[in-house]
């Protein structure tokens, strides 16, 4: 297929260029000067039309500038769902510095590795910082620290630089490589326990948004409420990106809450909801969900973690929308989805086949490709594929060959139709709620407690998060170490969606001949005692 070139207005001199090599920047400048008086963002505070957004963006990208940050210099940001992520977000993108996102629930060892590995020239944040880890603290990784929506005497503030007092020289845009060029580094854990800065590009993060934009028949008379975070590809590529590349309203909300969310779909006439399946299955569960008028609502996305048929049947039944499935990875991206035209049967039961410009095959462990109808792992070749993990070439090396094939880790299988169906995780990964967590970052934590003797930590299977985590514990000879004692150490030292929603005691565990604990064995015991005595006894109320 030949790539499509466009003409948009860039301060007033027409450019061509396939949609697909904007960089992210020039996407927002092609949507605002098509869609400039139309509204953009609303944060249940500020409610801004694309000029005024592109306005602040060009404003303090020249702050930006003016503190000598430069292209491919790196800017961490933690921020929740505010206009003023949306900006710093573009603002880096015009003159090339790349984005660091970061979970703002981030306790300080999390921030401290991102920080330390990172390396960034400026990093800016919101209270949560504070509580997490300190302001003054962070000036031993970075020059400077500015905050977001709250004052701290020594530190300046966002709003200090946009409130119009002080003017700036105006920068031009740097010169962008889409294909080359990093536009944000994502942190995701790994098999050690590290988290891994994943490197991807303006064109992963743009052509993957127009693509999704393109799947759902996205238009400038849409509506979007962004619940997933900025911080998590889904939120950032599939959901903010994605709006803005169709010229579509966005609503950006803080934290889901499930109630609230219907409300403002609602009210704001939203007609686009994208979200991981726990963000659906809470809304399900809404006391009187007949009695929202939900009828604006027309399609989404749900994804980030799997979803049983019948809870997607009943979505789109009960909220009257066009549910799409779709497989994606932050390391690729969007990988697969459903269309309008698909089956019903395909939509409840596969995430789809790969989106225009992605290749995928299931590989063995010789990772050589297997037949349809056969579970294998789920590789990945794309324009969306990162550049690689920042600083880690063996672990770059270990996922990605010399022919640009990504081994995600994932085990799936193609149907005879090329649907990709999810079978399971061939790491140890779990994930709950959509947040990917892995065992190895709380067990390294659990093996500084000075009761503990050795943890396994775990998944199970829950209906409405996906997984639950489940921590299993030997204590040292001795010691007295009680459920809450041991939830109330983890609570101060991670994220609290990484900690386990239940702690389980041991005097054994199931080992190998060399002494490993065998985590299937152990999961397989505890399931089967769970299911004869109570299925719901692993969730902490």
């Amino acid at each position: 297929m030949v790539p499509v070139s466009l003409f948009y207005m860039n301060r007033g001199m027409a450019v061509e260029k396939d949609p697909n090599l904007f960089s992210v920047y020039e996407q927002l400048v092609f949507t605002a000067e098509k869609y400039g008086r139309k509204e953009a963002i609303y944060d249940l505070k500020n409610r801004v039309s694309y000029s005024a957004l592109l306005q602040d963006v060009d404003h303090f990208a020249n702050v930006l500038a003016a503190k000598g940050v430069k292209k491919g210099d790196r800017i961490a940001v933690s921020l929740p769902n505010w206009y003023e992520a949306a900006v710093i977000y573009f603002a880096a993108a015009k003159i090339g510095a790349i984005l660091v996102p970061i979970n703002p629930l981030y306790k300080s060892h999390e921030l401290e590795y991102i920080l330390d590995n990172a390396a960034p020239v400026l990093l800016i944040a919101s209270e949560s910082l504070e509580k997490n880890l300190g302001f003054q603290q962070s000036l031993q990784w970075v020059k400077e620290s500015i905050t977001v929506r709250f004052p701290l005497m020594g530190f300046p503030s966002f709003d200090e630089y946009t409130g119009g007092a002080a003017s700036y020289r105006s920068v031009q845009k740097a010169k962008i490589d889409a294909d080359n060029d990093v536009f944000c580094i994502l942190y995701t854990s790994g098999t050690t326990g590290k988290p891994k800065g994943v490197m991807i590009t303006h064109r992963a993060v743009v052509q993957s948004a127009r693509t999704i934009a393109s799947v759902l028949k996205c238009t400038d008379q849409d509506a979007f409420i962004i619940s997933a975070p900025l911080f998590h590809i889904f939120g950032l590529a599939i959901n903010l990106v994605c709006a803005i590349s169709a010229g579509a309203r966005i609503l950006l909300q803080e934290k889901f809450r499930a109630e609230q969310t219907l409300k403002l779909i609602e009210q704001e006439s939203i007609t686009v909801q994208q979200g991981v399946p726990t963000m659906f299955l809470k809304q399900l569960e809404v006391e009187n969900l007949e009695n929202y008028n939900l009828s604006s609502l027309r399609t989404g996305i749900v994804g980030a973690s799997p979803i049983p048929p019948n809870k997607v049947k009943e979505i789109r039944e009960k909220m009257g929308m066009e549910l799409n499935q779709s497989f994606g990875i932050t390391e690729a991206v969007t990988v697969t989805s459903t269309t309008f035209e698909d089956d019903e049967d395909k939509i409840l039961e596969t995430l789809g086949r790969p989106i225009p410009g992605v290749e995928l095959k299931i590989v063995n462990d010789k990772r050589e490709t297997v037949p349809h109808g056969v579970v294998g792992e789920i590789a990945v070749r794309s324009f969306a594929v990162m550049k690689g993990y920042y600083k880690m070439p063996e672990q770059t090396d270990q996922v990605l060959d010399s022919e640009g094939w990504f081994y995600t880790g994932d085990l799936g299988m193609l149907d005879e139709d090329g649907y990709l169906k999810f079978v399971g995780r061939k790491k140890e990964m779990i994930i709950r709620g959509g947040f990917n967590i892995y065992p190895q970052e709380i067990e390294a934590v659990l093996s500084k407690h000075p009761y503990i003797l050795e943890s396994a930590v775990i998944g199970f299977p829950d209906e409405m998060l996906g997984e639950i985590v489940c921590a299993v514990i030997r204590l040292k000879e001795g010691a007295d170490c009680s459920e809450e004692d041991i939830l109330t150490y983890l609570k101060e030292r991670i994220a609290i969606y990484k900690v386990p929603q239940r702690i389980l005691f041991t005097q054994d565990f199931p080992t190998t001949a060399s002494g490993k604990i065998q985590k299937v064995r152990l999961r397989e015991q505890l399931l089967k005692t769970a299911v004869q005595s109570n299925p719901k006894s692993l969730e902490r109320k």
